[in-house]
Formats: structure tokens, sequence, C-alpha cells
């Protein structure tokens, strides 16, 4: 599905609120990126940690084969949610991905995982969180991965006029904002040193913010590295 079938899929099917819709606007190109790795692959056990838009999307896919992990729906609603009911399409395992033990629920066996927009939420060392993944995972499974690069060029920019690019925590904890950020260096040397290979890495502007800097940023990123740009997206396999 492209940016705009994905944005319409949703519109079509539910009633959007103006946070569910900036939420979508935001990462619908995101959305198609992930979905472009896997269009063509088959899986027969795939789990999505945290529950979102991507989720709904998921299942389009691949139904009762999908997994969820994270909060549950009341804790999981909000602007990046787009309806409850996906809770009642597949199977949920609830879990804090801070004190996340594979083994206690019997989480294994899957032959893709995908943490979209997840690692930058968490306290836990990312190393821990990668031993799980491997746990979880059949032989030769894949991993995809998506985070906001924490060395992108428009927050150099900022820290350069003497601003902080990162937000400080919120008080929410079910929701607290962005602990860390990673870059594409770190990620993948935290893969490599937990017996995975690189498969695939994008590092693309597909944040689109509905701003008119954002789409400075957009139009012109053909100018700027790669290593700068805002979104990271990794497939990673399990050796």
């Amino acid at each position: 599905m492209k940016k705009q079938e994905i944005i319409s899929f949703f519109e079509d099917k539910y009633q959007l609120n103006k946070e569910q819709k900036l939420y979508l606007t935001i990462h619908a190109k995101r959305f198609e990126v992930l979905l472009s790795l896997i269009q063509s692959k088959n899986f027969n056990k795939i789990m999505d940690i945290g529950p979102s838009f991507l989720s709904e999307l998921l299942y389009q896919k691949f139904k009762k084969n999908l997994s969820l992990l994270g909060f549950d729906g009341s804790q999981s609603s909000g602007g990046h949610l787009p309806d409850l009911k996906i809770f009642e399409k597949v199977g949920f395992i609830p879990q804090d991905l801070n004190f996340w033990n594979p083994s206690q629920n019997q989480i294994s066996d899957f032959d893709l995982i995908v943490c979209g927009e997840v690692l930058e939420h968490l306290y836990t060392s990312p190393s821990i969180l990668f031993q799980n993944f491997y746990k979880s995972l059949n032989k030769n499974g894949r991993l995809i991965i998506q985070t906001p690069n924490a060395v992108t060029l428009r927050k150099r920019i900022k820290m350069l006029t003497g601003k902080n690019p990162f937000e400080i925590p919120r008080e929410n904890l079910m929701n607290p904002g962005h602990y860390r950020e990673y870059t594409s260096k770190e990620l993948i040397e935290l893969g490599e040193s937990n017996s995975f290979s690189v498969e695939k890495l994008i590092m693309d502007d597909y944040f689109e913010y509905p701003s008119t800097l954002s789409t400075i940023y957009r139009t012109f990123k053909i100018c700027i590295p790669k290593s700068l740009r805002t979104g990271i997206t990794i497939v990673f396999k399990k050796l």
C-alpha cells in the first residue's frame, strides 16, 4: 500500500479524531516503507510490538497469524491507535517492555517481529531487548526496527542555536515520550553483538510533519546525507 492508500483506508474505515488524523499524516509514509519490506514475504507467525495504526495494516496481510505485545486496550488508546477492536481480532500479550521476559510468557517461534517507534520510549537496556528479540524468533527469523535518528540534521541545527532537540520525559508513564534515541551505527552494533545480521538499512525523511520547515527538509532531502535523515528502518536476520 502506498501512503495515500493507507490514509484513505483509515479515513474510510474509522471516525478519526484530530489527534489520530495528525498521527496518521505524520506516519503514513513510514508505514508504506515498512509494508514494502514484507509485501512479498511469507511469514507464518508475526508479532507486532506496540499496538498502533500499523497493527491494523499488518492484520490486513497476516490475519490470525498476527499477535500484539504491549499495553492493553485502555492503556494503548490514543492518537496512535485507530480503534480497540484490533484486540478482539488477534492474540494479545500484555507486557511492559521495560520488564519483558519472553520465557515467562512462553513467547517464541515467531518468523517476524516488528518493533516500530517503540525502542526510543524504553528506559531498559536495548541490549536486553535485543536478547529478548533473539529468544522470541525462529531460526533465520526477521526483526524490523523503526526508530527516529538521534543525530538528524534538524536536531544538529537546533543544538547549534542553543536549544535541546529532545523533550523532557513526560509525567505520564504510559506515554513518557522519548527516553533515548539511537543512531544507525548504534543499532547495527546492538544487533550484531546479539547474533543478528543486517539484511537492509533504510534512512529516510519519512516523518511527514505538517509544517513548512518539515516540507522544506523533505523537498531537499536528496542534498542531506542519509546518516542525517530523520528515520531509521533496519531489517535484522537472526543468525
